[in-house]
């Protein structure tokens, strides 16, 4: 073989040992990229057998990881909701029935849930529960999952969930409960749905002191955003436009927006993570064909690259059937960079990072602020 050749059948190794490296550690974009390098070196080399050897292990790799998630994801918004507690909560049946969930998709017990994130290549899954023990309305008397529980499912599984708490805003015992959540139960957040508590997020007598709370424990709140398959709740509670008046208010809180304002609003819910530099949007409760292209768009540029996180929302959207189609629609033509974010970077800096302050940037530039400025 010419030494040129000889050159170029090195170069090729060292990117087919990489795309090796690759797929052992689950980063199968990467995996792809590196075979098709090589790829291109091989055919200067006219070696028909390692260019068709190249070829087929490509092909492999497209064609068996087509339903894995091509980066280790980590997904925002997975509900430890099992086969047997469906009929506990009128609220979430309808919910299911709504998604057109067959019972057979719903996993057995945690074990289950387990495999299903195998399958997917999901890293990690933040589970959650849902404080509804204030409510009214019979539907909703009985909490879906209590902080406790969520607390012993994340200590079978440490390092592959990750648990936030719940609380209902309407709890004389409110604030006391999301200390406990961090100081006792060890959760890493708060999610709200304030539909289900029928509460305003906004809501300066309710919510505010949780909020309050959260800041100074420095931990991410998730709550519902838009429209919801739940039913006996309202959707007025979830308006996007609700949540300004929290930003504003809190502009150190983490916010994530779940949802991303699903159902018509997510031009609103998209406007507060332009503005807010700790306001995010997550993508669950939606399959990646009807996620608006304004928002798969908007995920390529530097003003929301970082401020997405991918979410199934699971059981009611599945992990394996979002990375199918996720891969079907080439992956909205994100570059490698916004796909790892997306996909996995963005929620870690959300718990690991401090938050944005605009005060302290403005301080830092020599402004004059106030002592006593908040906001």
């Amino acid at each position: 073989m010419p030494e040129a050749k000889e050159k170029l059948q090195e170069k090729a190794d060292i990117f087919l040992k990489e795309a090796k490296e690759a797929i052992d550690a689950k980063y199968y974009a990467d995996a792809e990229k590196k075979l098709a390098q090589a790829l291109e070196l091989l055919k200067k080399t006219g070696d028909q057998n390692s260019i068709s050897e190249c070829e087929n292990e490509l092909d492999n790799v497209l064609k068996d990881y087509a339903m894995l998630a091509p980066v280790p994801a980590i997904d925002n918004h997975a509900h430890p909701l099992f086969r047997a507690d469906l009929k506990k909560n009128a609220g979430l049946y309808m919910a299911a029935k709504h998604f057109r969930l067959k019972d057979e998709a719903l996993p057995l017990g945690l074990d289950d849930m387990l495999e299903d994130m195998n399958r997917a290549n999901v890293e990690k899954a933040l589970i959650m529960a849902l404080d509804t023990s204030k409510s009214d309305h019979w539907a909703f008397k009985q909490s879906m999952t209590t902080n406790d529980e969520v607390a012993e499912l994340v200590a079978r599984y440490p390092d592959r969930f990750i648990g936030y708490g719940s609380v209902d805003p309407r709890r004389e015992d409110a604030v006391e409960e999301v200390e406990r959540c961090v100081t006792e139960l060890k959760l890493k957040g708060l999610k709200f749905h304030p539909a289900a508590v029928s509460t305003y997020p906004n809501d300066e007598k309710l919510f505010y002191p949780i909020y309050e709370k959260c800041v100074e424990h420095n931990i991410p709140v998730q709550t519902h955003c838009g429209t919801t398959g739940m039913y006996f709740t309202k959707i007025k509670y979830m308006m996007p436009l609700n949540y300004d008046d929290v930003a504003v208010d809190f502009p150190t809180l983490k916010l994530v927006l779940l949802h991303f304002g699903i159902g018509g609003w997510h031009n609103q819910a998209m406007s507060l993570a332009f503005r807010h530099p700790n306001v995010y949007l997550d993508l669950s409760g939606a399959s990646p064909n009807i996620i608006p292209k304004e928002l798969s768009m908007a995920a390529n540029t530097p003003f929301y690259q970082n401020k997405i996180l991918f979410g199934t929302d699971y059981p009611f959207v599945g992990m394996q059937s979002w990375f199918r189609t996720f891969n079907k629609v080439k992956r909205f033509n994100w570059s490698e960079d916004t796909m790892k974010k997306v996909l996995r970077e963005n929620f870690l800096n959300l718990h690991d990072s401090e938050p944005v302050s605009p005060i302290e940037i403005l301080r830092k530039e020599g402004l004059d602020i106030p002592e006593d400025a908040k906001r």
